[in-house]
């Protein structure tokens, strides 16, 4: 009887503590459906939001409610909901006309990632320059992290000394 006791805490033990872990046990079909809503997640920001101009109507079904901006190109950007669309507020004031054309896109279980380039008219001031009306063209790389299928945390590299060789 103690025998059957120590085996049934030592079952319960391991069983406790392997539910308390982080790691995912999807099986392969499970992870590459994930990977898979990934890729189609930052599809629907750049394509929808940002291409057709919809940030605002799926900016909630996109971003995680305490999502937070990695590296914040503006100060005052807060984070969450409101700091996406802050960023992309002042963005679209800059350049109202923005089209980005996806060129790569990787994803893993808990991230994506993807090359873009992209072309705009320069409306708003920018760096310090007041608007020329020019057509820039740049590229630039997003990582956003991913959890319970909402960006988490994102982290985006902007080539932007093309965008202030263009505009001087």
């Amino acid at each position: 009887m103690q025998n059957l006791f120590k085996s049934a805490s030592i079952c319960l033990t391991v069983l406790f503590l392997t539910s308390c872990t982080n790691q995912k046990n999807n099986s392969p079909m499970d992870n590459q459906t994930i990977i898979e809503a990934n890729k189609n997640l930052a599809k629907k920001w750049i394509l929808e939001g940002w291409n057709q101009n919809r940030n605002k109507e799926i900016v909630s079904e996109i971003f995680a409610p305490n999502w937070i901006d990695g590296n914040p190109t503006f100060a005052e950007q807060p984070s969450g909901i409101e700091g996406a669309m802050y960023y992309v507020e002042m963005y679209r004031k800059i350049f109202p006309d923005i089209q980005f054309t996806l060129t790569h896109i990787i994803a893993q279980v808990d991230y994506v990632v993807f090359r873009f380039t992209a072309t705009a008219t320069h409306k708003g001031e920018f760096m310090g320059i007041a608007p020329t009306g020019k057509k820039v063209h740049f590229s630039g790389m997003v990582m956003h992290r991913i959890e319970h299928d909402r960006f988490a945390e994102s982290w985006n590299e902007i080539d932007l000394l093309s965008i202030r060789q263009q505009l001087e």
